[in-house]
């Protein structure tokens, strides 16, 4: 077998293997031994001594399935795994994170995707505006209107990244500021600062038209 496939048609492949009713030796002629490209060469590693000697018939096809698994999510990753391991604790070497599980972790290093979009609204700051402008109240209908992923939009827009810190979107303290510039104009983003700056829109039809335009075309520094 060679790793170039799918996953999906990998693990396609591994299960009609497992549940062929025919003669698995004769008919799949596999070894235990897989092809891997590495590096655009690819080259042939056994899964057990002498594997490439060893036919895969349908009393061994089980353990073929197990040392297939094995050598793909372990084996031939483990020098990567131990490099990030190591590059990993050097910055994060704390035994707290011995305590977290790994859902934890992954929200510590990614963030949440889960957003409260009305968390974010209590602790927005405001700058030449006030929480009462028709503006920032057209705003904040619009936002709190827009479906999930358009959410995630603005907020890659006006922060940098479409998910939550630790703790929530009240923890961004996101600043809405006034743009002493014609209506004509999109909204802006300054992502270092978490600051959407808006002009002066008179109406919610307006500020919805344009803000779309904008959260939906933004391209930031091509980071994910």
């Amino acid at each position: 077998m060679h790793q170039n496939e799918t996953a999906n048609d990998l693990a396609k492949g591994l299960g009609e293997l497992l549940s062929y009713e025919g003669n698995v030796e004769e008919d799949f002629y596999l070894s235990f031994q897989v092809l891997q490209e590495e590096m655009g060469v690819v080259r042939s590693f056994n899964l057990k001594p002498g594997g490439d000697k060893i036919p895969v018939n349908n009393h061994n096809r089980k353990e073929f399935v197990q040392l297939y698994t094995d050598h793909l999510l372990n084996r031939c990753v483990s020098r990567q795994f131990a490099a990030f391991y190591r590059g990993f604790h050097s910055v994060c070497a704390s035994n707290a994170l011995m305590l977290l599980r790994c859902e934890e972790v992954e929200v510590l290093v990614c963030g949440s995707p889960d957003l409260d979009m009305t968390a974010l609204q209590r602790a927005a700051q405001y700058e030449g505006f006030t929480e009462t402008d028709p503006t920032v109240r057209a705003f904040w209908e619009v936002v709190l209107a827009l479906p999930l992923e358009m959410q995630r939009k603005l907020l890659r827009f006006a922060t940098g990244s479409d998910r939550a810190p630790v703790g929530g979107l009240a923890g961004l303290r996101l600043k809405v500021s006034r743009m002493e510039v014609s209506t004509d104009w999109l909204p802006v983003s300054h992502t270092c600062f978490n600051q959407i700056c808006l002009p002066p829109y008179r109406s919610r039809k307006a500020l919805r038209h344009k803000l779309t335009i904008a959260i939906s075309n933004a391209e930031g520094f091509g980071l994910e």
